[in-house]
């Protein structure tokens, strides 16, 4: 009798969660013939993946505290889903606890807001996942395998190759074939090969360029980065960090407390086979904030900000009002013209309720409250200037002079590009970059809750996810705009909220210190190979002016999915098969289309084909859906309904109803 086989290509967190919830219905729903599920992870650490392996170097973090880290659906899932029992989803937080008392290891030792290191979060990850294939194979007639074997292709089979039936050829590069019916896509990150003409193009054609840093030991092992060189590090973001520590730390390096060094109290005692200089580099040339003390963690469904402003029924409603009506009956607007001026408001109204006592609060509200009414009807003023009408607004019974005022220019770019100073080499740039870590330091040290700036920043590009997801998905902006979002406002949740925490931003200041870590070159920077063919490469400040020459350069920043560019070929195969096509953000006038590099998804996230149908025993989960929809790459959360989770428990409770099960027990598919 023929298996149905089921299929993930992937074992990353996002398999992980997808085998919870398999393990939590099929038991409950035997199949009525032989069931088997082929798991394909490259990495060969299934359930953790790559970037989350168990076996990484400990030198890299987590950006979200540990208590805000599950690995299943819970009681708070909405609708209510078939749970697993209790003993089956510990939290992260259960989990380190119960492996802390097992092993006394520190590294298990969490606070609910501490930041954990991102091996302990492979070691739960690959457990639990374990767990549950053992529980999977536990069911009747289920059969669970794992492959360390890389997809290459898949394809409608043939009938040579699936007599009867109307299935899927999947290849590896091991030179395996099946037969799948029904395949889960959860590969995460992958890396792009250069775009014709970019800076990445010229720089790969020259020894000493790391296109990835992942998996950080093999990629940045000393042949690749020697010791003693200087390293040029493009990025300034989470996966820059990675590079910075494991450069340093992950080559013997220690940090060490010393209360002489303000804040962040560390410094850093080299190993002597760091490099000699890492200069980092980016656009803005400014560094990722640092994430806040989380004292939301207590109770987040009462602590989270939930929106006063800018609110999913003010996009409803400006979309009404001012969106573009297009012939297939979508109303998509300016995030830049219509939106920013919300988010604006909403930042400055949770920087004063941070500041300022009830009373001053209300008083706020009543102020804002015919400026922020004629906004939804429509009457503006819009872009800059409605984020300053409607933030003045807010401000007016403030008496003049008085503190505590919001400046959301500053705020999103604290260090403009035309300040830098030009005759100094970098020296002016480099020393007001360090001031400003240091004060975003002592503002994290604060918290969430009682810091205005952080407040102001994880209240609203954090705890407003939803929100953005409103305006942007599904072509929810023009395409001019969603362009602009893409480049622009993506940074901002990235620098303002997404940063790392504060052991490792602790750390970053003590690289400061030491001299190890160069941040002089400052914004929109230049790096090129070496003139003459000498060898090494030549990074060139162009505000700055300041010229550092290096040995090496490795790509700190994570690739956007692209699957016309990914190095891997799993994706091009989909596409030259027509089982996937790209999503296109369509404009009214068709010239001015935006491709930013997802498929085009289905709600339920199945692939629409070339000609408009879709096939639902297909799934894409995660980097695929990035640009199409936002946020679709975070870890999932406990007690908080999580999306993350919830797409996974959709693709499960799916896959079960197309198993092979008495006709009197298959529920419609929804």
């Amino acid at each position: 009798m023929t298996a149905h086989c089921v299929v993930v290509v992937g074992g990353g967190p996002m398999c992980t969660y997808a085998m919870a919830h398999l393990a939590a219905v099929l038991p409950d729903a035997p199949p009525a013939r032989p069931v088997r599920i082929v798991v394909f992870e490259r990495g060969r650490r299934a359930g953790a993946g790559e970037v989350h392996s168990d076996v990484q170097t400990p030198t890299g973090y987590l950006n979200r505290v540990a208590g805000q880290i599950a690995f299943a659906p819970d009681e708070s899932s909405d609708p209510p889903r078939k749970l697993l029992p209790g003993g089956l989803r510990p939290t992260f937080q259960e989990w380190c606890a119960a492996r802390h008392a097992a092993t006394g290891h520190p590294d298990f030792d969490l606070r609910p807001y501490d930041v954990p290191k991102r091996y302990v979060h492979g070691l739960a990850l690959r457990e639990m996942f374990l767990r549950y294939t053992d529980r999977l194979r536990e069911v009747a007639g289920v059969t669970v395998e794992v492959r360390e074997a890389e997809v290459t292709d898949v394809r409608r089979a043939g009938r040579h190759e699936a007599p009867g039936g109307d299935r899927f050829l999947v290849r590896s590069a091991d030179g395996g074939e099946l037969v799948a019916d029904e395949i889960l896509f959860v590969t995460g990150h992958s890396w792009n090969t250069p775009a014709p003409g970019s800076e990445e193009e010229l720089l790969a054609a020259h020894a000493g360029y790391v296109p990835t840093p992942y998996p950080l030991a093999e990629r940045l092992a000393e042949p690749a980065v020697p010791a003693g060189g200087a390293v040029a590090v493009r990025g300034l973001g989470l996966t820059a960090i990675d590079v910075f520590l494991q450069l340093t730390e992950g080559r013997g390096g220690t940090f060490v407390d010393d209360a002489d060094a303000a804040p962040h109290g560390l410094r850093y005692v080299p190993g002597g086979r760091e490099p000699s200089v890492i200069v980092a580099v980016s656009p803005s040339g400014v560094p990722v904030s640092g994430r806040p003390l989380n004292d939301k963690v207590a109770d987040p469904g009462r602590l989270e900000h939930t929106g006063e402003f800018f609110t999913i029924d003010a996009v409803r409603t400006l979309r009404a009002r001012v969106g573009v009506a297009l012939p297939d009956g979508r109303r998509p607007l300016d995030f830049d013209r219509h939106l920013f001026p919300l988010v604006a408001l909403e930042m400055a109204w949770v920087h004063h309720r941070t500041l300022r006592d009830a009373t001053a609060v209300r008083r706020l509200r009543a102020a804002v409250a015919p400026a922020y009414r004629d906004f939804l009807a429509g009457h503006g003023p819009w872009g800059d200037a409605g984020a300053d009408a409607l933030t003045s607004a807010l401000e007016s019974p403030l008496d003049a002079g008085e503190p505590g005022r919001f400046d959301w220019r500053a705020l999103l770019d604290p260090l403009p590009a035309a300040s830098a100073r030009r005759d100094d080499d970098g020296a002016d740039w480099a020393r007001r970059t360090a001031d400003h870590l240091r004060r975003d330091h002592l503002d994290a040290l604060q918290g969430n809750l009682r810091n205005a700036v952080k407040a102001a920043c994880d209240g609203v590009w954090r705890d407003l996810r939803a929100v953005f997801g409103e305006a942007v998905d599904f072509g929810g902006l023009t395409p001019r705009s969603h362009r602009r979002f893409a480049r622009i406002h993506l940074r901002h949740y990235n620098r303002l909220s997404n940063g790392a925490g504060l052991t490792p931003m602790r750390k970053v200041l003590a690289l400061l210190d030491a001299g190890l870590l160069d941040l002089s070159v400052g914004p929109q920077p230049a790096v090129r190979p070496a003139p003459g063919g000498a060898g090494g490469f030549v990074v060139t400040g162009g505000r700055t002016g300041a010229v550092r020459a290096v040995d090496t350069v490795v790509e700190g920043r994570v690739h956007p999915f692209d699957p016309r560019r990914d190095v891997l070929p799993l994706y091009r195969s989909l596409l030259d098969a027509g089982l996937v096509r790209l999503w296109r953000n369509w404009g009214p006038a068709g010239s001015d289309d935006y491709v930013p590099g997802a498929l085009d998804l289905t709600a339920r996230f199945h692939p629409v084909l070339p000609d408009g149908s879709s096939e639902p025993r297909l799934t894409f989960l995660g980097a695929p859906a990035e640009g199409l929809r936002v946020f679709q790459q975070s870890a999932a959360r406990p007690h908080s309904n999580s999306s993350v989770l919830a797409v996974a428990a959709d693709w499960a409770e799916e896959a079960v109803q197309r198993m092979p099960r008495p006709a009197h027990l298959v529920p419609p598919v929804q």
